[in-house]
């Protein structure tokens, strides 16, 4: 049975109407906050529109917050010059095989090394921009034998959905390919005749055309036919946009209903879908920037006006005398007016209306309020804690300390950062790199399919000071006690104790020596001190049998009367 790509056209069409409520949102977003990231997907000729700054902006405090919003997201939770993120082994920690830390430590090392040759950190930080404006991104992750590879798809350009679990499982992306790209990328049996055609005959070569690229998973759509690459959990389709009317959703229009270009599939998701603040159910994520949008409308508002006071005040509207008509009046600089100063008896020129200091500087006032409630909106803040240059050494410890209230606040949006977009990262990342040979080879020939992620940025470990903090807390409360009551210390479990702090302080997975290795170290130790003991023991008999016989000896030299001690010993004996 062919696949009915009809029908998945069709779906693609009921997820846009379902987005269509936030379009009008996200074109506002884009004018007053981030200008040129917007993608109309009904427009096929962005391209030849120029740069889409609107002219009526005249406040750049929205621009501003989130380019330092996207630029503190990037430093603090994926920093390209410290490591943010270390491989742990999933079960229990006491159970790790010898050797596998060090490989853990090597591995994590080479995805480093990875993500840095590839355009990871340039794409992420585009999809932090897309986050803080418009509550959800879309970063597609594919690899080939060039390495690994990000894709940043622009808001307005795709559809997501998802499963029981709240979790994005779909995305339908909308490119708008010339022809020659479309020849160029698909394999040509696929390509229809007439765009064939105009590459060919070279007669329209920058003709443009719809193409969808369409992941799914596979047993969703089990009734749409079959897909090549049926092995794989999620099926991937590029088809050829059909034209459709909107009143009636029949296909018409050049190529009719829609062709497939190419079929596929993939191991895993291979998108990532990170949303900044959902309800329930809800598909597309409700950003900062939409939060403070009224503030910022209202910001340009006020602008516009304290810009007029402004110039009303530096140019204010002037009351010629009329008997200056005929001359005419020069208020350029060095300008001469002449009148006839007997034929009238007030000022030939003055101001009509001209704001006093006290009105500018409200305004003024009024204005930088609102700037900071936008600011504080956007996080800017708590971010410059760690972007400005006197700082840059600043600790997690100081950023836990100082912004603690916007940490918590800002704590749900890191955890679901950390489960929807950087967690999958690592994981298909690794998984990537092992399907292609990248990895060392783990010790003792231990077939490793899932590794475990914790995640050591300045925000993570920002977060975790506090639990590190109760750890020294409670052994130096233990230790403070134990002075008077020794049996305080039986309490302590000094092994846990040293896992859970280095854990929260994300300590390299190295520095902790194999259970076994520890067991043989401890066994030793005691073996040595029942030695030492014994040594001891034979040592103190030695000291004694040796006092005894100098006691004796003394004895027999010490003169007593007629002998000496010991012979008047024995004689009495006798």
């Amino acid at each position: 049975m062919p696949l009915d790509i009809t029908r998945l056209q069709t779906r693609y069409e009921e997820l846009r109407l379902e987005r269509s409520g936030f379009t009008e949102v996200y074109r506002e977003v884009t004018r007053l906050f981030a200008p040129g990231r917007y993608r109309d997907d009904t427009a096929s000729d962005y391209h030849l529109r120029p740069y889409p700054i609107d002219s009526k902006l005249v406040n750049s405090t929205g621009v501003l917050a989130l380019r330092a919003m996207a630029a503190g997201l990037h430093g603090g939770m994926t920093s390209p010059v410290r490591p943010w993120f270390r491989l742990i082994l999933q079960g229990n920690p006491a159970e790790v095989p010898e050797g596998l830390n060090a490989w853990l430590d090597l591995t994590t090392q080479a995805m480093q090394a990875v993500l840095h040759q590839s355009n990871f950190y340039s794409a992420v930080h585009g999809l932090y921009t897309d986050l803080g404006a418009f509550g959800t991104g879309l970063l597609v992750e594919t690899a080939d034998e060039d390495g690994i590879h990000f894709h940043l798809c622009n808001p307005g350009e795709f559809v997501i959905d998802i499963n029981s679990n709240n979790e994005v499982d779909a995305f339908y992306r909308r490119m708008h390919m010339t022809a020659r790209q479309i020849v160029d990328k698909f394999d040509n049996k696929n390509v229809p005749d007439f765009i064939k055609g105009q590459c060919e005959h070279t007669r329209n070569v920058t003709a443009r055309y719809d193409v969808i690229h369409a992941v799914f998973p596979r047993n969703e759509f089990k009734t749409l036919g079959r897909v090549a690459s049926t092995d794989k959990p999620y099926a991937s389709v590029y088809f050829l946009l059909g034209s459709s009317s909107s009143s009636t959703g029949e296909l018409t229009g050049l190529g009719g209903k829609p062709s497939i270009l190419e079929e596929g599939g993939y191991d895993m998701f291979p998108a990532f879908a990170p949303r900044w603040d959902i309800s329930n159910s809800d598909r597309y994520g409700i950003s900062p920037a939409m939060q403070v949008l009224p503030d910022c409308k209202m910001l340009q508002a006020m602008t516009t006006t304290l810009r007029k006071l402004q110039h009303k005040a530096a140019d204010p509207p002037l009351v010629v005398d009329q008997s200056l008509r005929a001359t005419g009046v020069r208020l350029t600089p060095g300008g001469l007016s002449y009148f006839d100063s007997t034929r009238t008896g007030g000022t030939p020129v003055a101001p009509i209306h001209q704001p006093d200091a006290q009105t500018l500087q409200y305004s003024m006032q009024a204005i930088q309020e609102v700037e900071e409630i936008i600011k504080d909106g956007m996080y800017v803040e708590l971010f410059r804690t760690f972007l400005d240059d006197e700082r840059h050494n600043v600790t997690a410890t100081e950023i836990s300390a100082r912004q603690s209230e916007k940490l918590v606040l800002l704590g749900p949006v890191l955890e679901r950062l950390h489960k929807e977009l950087l967690q999958p990262v690592i994981q298909r990342t690794f998984a990537l790199m092992r399907e292609w040979g990248a990895l060392p080879p783990p010790p003792n020939n231990v077939d490793i399919i899932n590794v475990d992620v914790t995640f050591e940025s300045v925000l993570a470990q920002a977060q975790r000071a506090s639990l590190s903090a109760n750890i020294e807390q409670g052994v130096v409360f233990v230790g403070n006690l134990a002075q008077m009551a020794p049996e305080a210390l039986d309490l302590l479990n000094a092994d846990s104790t040293v896992r859970a702090y280095l854990d929260r302080i994300a300590a390299p997975a190295s520095m902790l020596r194999e259970q076994n290795e520890v067991e043989t170290i401890r066994q030793q130790r005691a073996e040595q001190q029942a030695q030492q003991q014994q040594m001891a023991m034979g040592n103190q008999a030695l000291a004694e049998a040796g006092a005894l016989a100098d006691a004796a000896k003394t004895m027999g030299e010490t003169k007593l009367g007629q002998g000496s001690v010991l012979d008047n010993l024995l004689g009495g004996m006798q």
